[in-house]
């Protein structure tokens, strides 16, 4: 048998993964959507939002949630004993939006084997006063219809729990654009192809919204305090009643952090991609043929002569669907970083293959070691 063949082989299934992807994120592009509910016909809402260790740029991300076209809504920011940063932002936005009722809640306990976010989390519902809940990170922005978007998708017919795709912004060294470039044009076809096969199972941070009686359902945030990756978890649990999990027409941003070095985003990624490995193995084990652009420059390198047309179709498929897909969540501009894809690719690959190397990961400053489930050991 030719040695190269199984090389070809390769070339052809992450050219078949990028058609899929262009058709998945196609399909959620022409779904029908409703019109947003007017600002008076929407429920009560609660903002619980999470931001121990958030920078200075959370003031600013604050105000676009205070700026909301909606008349009824609280916003629940979660501080640790040292985040000073955090309650001097919530005491500027408190000056500015006095006809919110915006509080700073203490939430500096830690248990060992614990999700910090999700011990946060059960601080702020203690003081939660409306019936549905978004809970947003820190370093999320949104747009002033955001909780209206939100509160269409949960007034859907069997909805139980709305999610957001997002785009990020980060600073411009090489590692935090290669990782930008990996958020606005790889992991949505990541998502959105898993819809289309899988039914959407899960939820992304960057939004969980849910009404309270289906949180209670699923037993409380108690319930997935033991794991890391609390948005999965949740969004499985709901998924999982029957309920279904909407992926909603709002897209918002993560503001990554500007000063990241490689380290950070080495650290960041490999959380995110042993935390996938450790909840969804079988996909996490797949992810190697969207590296399409790695394996076509094998091919060029290697066997020029024989894969050339599959490698250059390889390459303009990855383009295309980078492209669609950063377009999706509202990225401009992606053209001036598409000779990048390569690099992206290599980078995506080395934190997939580390993945399988340890049970580790670092989460600020702490160690987390999983075991099965994503479930924190200590």
């Amino acid at each position: 048998m030719d040695p190269t063949l199984p090389l070809g082989g390769l070339i052809a299934v992450s050219c078949a993964y990028s058609l899929a992807a262009l058709v998945a994120v196609g399909r959620f592009r022409r779904r029908p959507l409703p019109s947003l509910l007017a600002p008076a016909d929407c429920p009560g809402v609660s903002i619980l939002k999470p931001a121990a260790g958030a920078g200075p740029e959370f003031e600013d991300l604050l105000r676009s949630f205070a700026t909301q076209e909606h008349p009824d809504f609280e916003i629940l920011v979660g501080a640790g004993s040292a985040d000073e940063e955090v309650r001097n932002a919530v005491r500027i936005i408190q000056a500015e939006f006095p006809h919110l009722r915006i509080i700073a809640v203490d939430c500096t306990e830690r248990s060992t084997g614990s999700n910090e976010k999700v011990e946060a989390l059960e601080a702020l519902a203690l003081h939660a006063r409306k019936p549905v809940w978004v809970v947003s990170d820190a370093d999320i922005r949104v747009p002033s219809e955001y909780l209206r978007a939100i509160c269409t998708d949960l007034g859907r017919p069997n909805a139980g729990l709305a999610t957001c795709l997002y785009r990020a912004r980060t600073g411009s060294g090489l590692a935090s654009r290669l990782e930008r470039l990996w958020i606005n044009a790889e992991f949505p076809c990541q998502v959105l192809l898993a819809r289309w096969l899988q039914g959407t199972r899960f939820a992304l941070g960057a939004t969980l919204a849910f009404k309270r009686e289906t949180l209670e359902e699923i037993g409380g945030f108690g319930t997935i305090r033991q794991f890391i990756g609390d948005d999965y978890q949740l969004g499985n649990r709901i998924a999982a009643t029957g309920l279904a999990v909407k992926i909603s027409s709002v897209v918002v941003v993560t503001e990554l952090p500007s000063n990241d070095g490689w380290r950070d985003v080495w650290r960041r990624q490999v959380r995110w991609s042993r935390t996938i490995r450790m909840q969804r193995p079988m996909g996490h084990a797949g992810l190697f043929v969207g590296f399409g652009s790695i394996w076509a420059l094998l091919a060029m390198v290697i066997v020029p002569s024989a894969w050339w047309p599959l490698a250059v179709m390889a390459f303009v498929l990855k383009a295309v669907t980078a492209a669609v897909a950063s377009s999706q969540v509202g990225c401009r501009g992606i053209a001036r970083s598409l000779w990048l894809l390569p690099a992206c690719d290599l980078a995506s690959c080395a934190v997939w293959l580390w993945s399988f190397a340890g049970r580790t990961v670092k989460w600020a400053d702490r160690a987390i070691r999983l075991g099965s489930g994503g479930r924190i050991l200590y």
